[in-house]
């Protein structure tokens, strides 16, 4: 019965990997990355392994004629051929992805990497909570307004937190911290972002979590209890054991205010120290994390920058106790909520909204969060739980 059991596992795990850990990497069309066959190393791989390397070594002096074959390749038409794969590396399951944005450059950098903007309000599908342990030294605040004017290349080193929302198969949730090195730069006369990440260990063991409704509304619960949501596997202790990724940013088109993202990325996860994980899972993933991304950056009722900043920093300056009352339409809609959605009919799940108790296993940036998420869904017209705007 337990090696039955296991099989089962195996197929499941795979699944729950769909939507982890995707780091500001928009992506629509998708391709895979790697050696042309009949061709040696490829022009790509000096570039990626020079900065992988170079997260590392902090104090190394940046050389930006190792990484030209890796920004000629994804500016290439090669870089959208959708033949090519990575392969493994370190033990992780490797995948390339790309995609169009319709925003220019420096409004992806603007709201996507803002120090004062917490990431996940642009990745609403895929991060429930991020944030600086390090936060980057200056220019990080003022990258947008470098655009077009680059000269030598800008680098900047931080350590961020990130937690994921429930997998789309198992409802698990993981936490896990990463080191992230960002380079603007400019080659052959165009603007190109870098960013490169990794874990800096396993994440948490997953948790229990659950999807509300359509996954396109970005409506999740979170237990705090370990394990998965998937019957007969709330016993398994799953981990991310390590991630690591290169994202390149740039205007294919100059002038048009389009954006076009290329991501190197490797995954090691599963269970038992396995690494259960397969390109594909990685890419429908990235499908999931797109439509968010796409969905906030595109959106004409976008708030501008400054005013999420300002809405932020509002909700922050909240006591516990205004806080908690800001609060209460959200837990009413879960309430509600917990009687008819299926995700929701767990007998734990229900006790936790019904008895009051949900919001108590939050602390107080998860309670920000989720006051930031709602009213930002609120802002641009999709469905909330709040029931009016801040």
């Amino acid at each position: 019965m337990k090696r039955s059991s296991s099989r089962c596992w195996v197929g499941l795990l795979a699944a729950w990997l769909l939507g982890a850990s995707f780091f500001l990497i928009p992506c629509v069309q998708f391709a895979s990355a790697g050696t042309d066959k009949g061709e040696g190393r490829p022009a790509w791989d000096e570039g990626v392994a020079y900065l992988l390397t170079s997260l590392k070594t902090r104090d190394a002096a940046f050389d930006a004629r190792k990484v030209t074959g890796l920004l000629d390749f994804v500016a290439s038409d090669k870089g959208g051929d959708a033949n090519l794969t990575p392969g493994k590396r370190e033990n992780a399951t490797g995948a390339y992805f790309f995609a169009d944005v319709k925003a220019p450059l420096a409004k992806v950098i603007r709201y996507a990497y803002n120090p004062r903007i917490p990431a996940a309000i642009t990745l609403p599908s895929v991060i429930r909570l991020c944030g600086w342990q390090v936060k980057p030294p200056s220019p990080f605040g003022e990258l947008a307004e470098k655009i077009g004017n680059v000269k030598e290349p800008l680098l900047m080193r931080g350590v961020e937190y990130e937690e994921i929302t429930p997998d789309l198969t198992t409802g698990a949730y993981y936490r896990y911290d990463m080191d992230r090195l960002m380079v603007l730069m400019n080659h052959r006369g165009r603007d190109f972002f870098i960013s490169v990440t990794r874990q800096k260990k396993p994440s948490t063991v997953g948790h229990k979590g659950a999807i509300i409704g359509p996954d396109t509304d970005w409506t999740y619960f979170y237990s705090g209890e370990k394990g998965l949501s998937k019957t007969g596997l709330g016993w398994v202790n799953s981990y991310m054991y390590d991630a690591f990724s290169v994202a390149i940013f740039f205007e294919p088109v100059p002038g048009q205010p389009r954006t076009r993202c290329t991501t190197f990325k490797w995954l090691n996860a599963g269970w038992g120290g396995i690494n259960m994980v397969k390109r594909e899972n990685i890419l429908e993933g990235c499908r999931r994390f797109a439509s968010g991304f796409k969905k906030i950056l595109e959106s004409p009722q976008l708030p501008e920058a400054e005013q999420l900043i300002d809405l932020y920093a509002r909700i922050r300056a909240l006591s516990d106790q205004d806080l908690t009352a800001k609060l209460q339409p959200i837990i009413g809609a879960l309430k509600r909520l917990s009687r008819t959605d299926p995700a929701l009919s767990r007998s734990d799940f229900q006790e936790l909204i019904e008895s009051g108790e949900y919001l108590n296993t939050m602390g107080r940036t998860e309670r920000e969060h989720l006051l930031m998420s709602e009213s930002m869904k609120l802002s641009i017209g999709k469905p909330s739980l709040l029931d009016k705007a801040l």
